[in-house]
């Protein structure tokens, strides 16, 4: 008789979760909502000046032991399936929803903006999956030569792009705003 075994893709979840949550502890409340997963990790509610605002978003983690970059410095992620990006459309008519993607070997953390216009654009009638892009990292290695403070600074980018999405209008915001010009344009 033999132990079970832990699967290569539990355990790559496993560690891109425990990365992303301890270098982006300071954002806010993370609440796992892996349980039935459909294309949601994680709620995120933002937390500024130590209070609950009332701003959240939610996040999808992807992980791989070493990210793609493309020459032109964007890292990419593909695989991601029609049903997935239409999920993450249809979420963000109520919240902001991104996707961040840790890379296992270097720990590096890489997010894209509010995932709703580049899984619009990506879907088709097709069943073939796709690739979403990703902000490029932030090169930080001039700034100085200590790396605690450099990964520290790192963490505090990320932060700031993740709150930046959350305060960001939203797609009703933005359909709501453009109703209002259309019904207001005179002709």
């Amino acid at each position: 008789m033999d132990f079970p075994k832990r699967i290569k893709q539990h355990k790559a979840q496993s560690d891109s979760f425990a990365i992303l949550l301890y270098k982006l502890k300071d954002l806010g409340v993370f609440r796992n909502v892996t349980e039935n997963d459909y294309g949601i990790d994680f709620e995120i509610e933002i937390v500024h000046n130590e209070k609950l605002i009332g701003r959240y978003l939610k996040a999808q983690v992807k992980s791989a032991e070493d990210i793609s970059v493309r020459k032109d410095g964007i890292p990419t992620v593909g695989g991601i399936k029609q049903s997935t990006l239409l999920y993450w459309t249809e979420l963000s008519y109520r919240s902001h929803v991104v996707v961040f993607a840790v890379d296992l070997t270097t720990e590096k953390i890489y997010l894209t903006k509010s995932i709703f216009w580049q899984a619009t654009s990506l879907i088709d009638s097709s069943d073939k999956t796709k690739s979403i892009e990703f902000l490029p990292a932030i090169d930080i290695s001039e700034l100085n030569d200590n790396i605690k403070k450099k990964e520290k600074t790192e963490n505090l980018i990320s932060s700031l792009l993740v709150k930046k999405v959350a305060f960001d209008s939203g797609i009703t915001d933005i359909i709501y705003a453009h109703k209002t010009l259309l019904r207001n344009i005179k002709y």
